[in-house]
């Protein structure tokens, strides 16, 4: 999945949030109360946050080598 959603920086709290939207979480299999991790990932040289349901993810080599 390759998926792309726009979302808006707003203020909760004092805080920055973002609002995820529904249907990103539709795709992710997610419900209220489940974790979600954000990790910064590099595609090329640019910089990416990465929605994902586990904290890491995993090398193109690992796949490679699994089978």
């Amino acid at each position: 999945m390759n998926t792309r959603y726009k979302v808006i920086i707003e203020e909760w709290d004092g805080d920055g949030a973002i609002r995820i939207p529904d249907i990103a979480l539709q795709e992710l299999e997610v419900d209220v109360g489940d974790s979600l991790y954000l990790i910064e990932e590099y595609v090329g040289d640019c910089r990416c946050l990465v929605l994902s349901k586990t904290p890491k993810i995993p090398d193109r080599v690992d796949e490679l080598f699994s089978s």
